[in-house]
């Protein structure tokens, strides 16, 4: 059996924040929409412009804090460290939708973006999940949610995403009388991430990398968050045991 290859936790979660970030402002950028997780910050920042895109962001993620904190009923050391990725998640966010302003724009291009975004979105949330440090909000309250009512990942993330282009859509429509950066992508990568980041995680993570802390700080985070992981590692194996005609069905 080939000997899996150590990849520190810190580093898959800075990869995963570089990925999904980049990801975002690809999506805009193409035109085709915007990924699910950032619809809500977005169209909230049209119709509020006063703050910018990243700003905005910060602040949705830190009202999932609190559904976090409602969802387990034990507040611990991990949501603080996850107000600190949100942040950093902000400032990417910010510096790359500035840079990818000046790409150029054509018919091929945007389908190439959109193909792009999606790809870099698939693994770079699969990072989050097995990084198994607290996540950005938006990731651990999915996590929170699969693990404290035992319902399968792809199940909620699937209807967490079309709640959010449900919320989103309505923001536009109250308050800019238009659907604005809610397109094909954002419906295509609702249905489809769920599905995308569990096969990446178990078939293709889970078989090269093994995650492990590098630092002191992430081994107490890891020691603290035991059973969140303990039940995610569960959920993995009873994945794998399914047979291929059931496969994340």
């Amino acid at each position: 059996m080939t000997e899996k290859i150590r990849f520190p936790c810190e580093l898959s979660l800075l990869c995963g924040l570089l990925l999904v970030a980049f990801a975002v402002c690809l999506f805009i950028q193409s035109g085709y929409g915007v990924t699910v997780i950032s619809s809500i910050p977005l169209t909230v920042s049209y119709a509020f412009p006063a703050l910018d895109f990243g700003t905005w962001n910060i602040v949705y993620q830190l009202v999932l804090v609190c559904m976090c904190l409602a969802v387990t009923r034990k507040p611990d050391a991990g949501y603080a460290f996850s107000i600190i990725v949100t942040l950093l998640f902000g400032i990417f966010l910010n510096f790359m939708k500035s840079a990818m302003s000046g790409l150029p724009r054509s018919t091929e291009l945007d389908l190439l973006y959109i193909v792009v975004a999606h790809v870099l979105l698939f693994f770079g949330v699969s990072f989050f999940m097995r990084c198994y440090l607290p996540l950005l909000p938006v990731d651990l309250f999915i996590r929170d949610v699969v693990i404290t009512f035992k319902i399968r990942y792809r199940l909620v993330k699937t209807a967490f995403d079309l709640t959010c282009i449900a919320i989103s859509a309505a923001v536009c429509l109250l308050c800019l009388g238009e659907i604005v950066d809610l397109g094909a992508g954002t419906l295509v990568s609702a249905f489809i991430t769920g599905y995308f980041v569990t096969f990446i995680t178990t078939r293709v993570y889970d078989k090269i990398f093994e995650f492990v802390p590098a630092t002191r700080m992430a081994k107490r985070l890891l020691s603290a968050d035991a059973p969140c992981r303990k039940a995610a590692n569960d959920s993995r194996l009873r994945l794998e045991n399914r047979s291929d005609s059931l496969r994340f069905s």
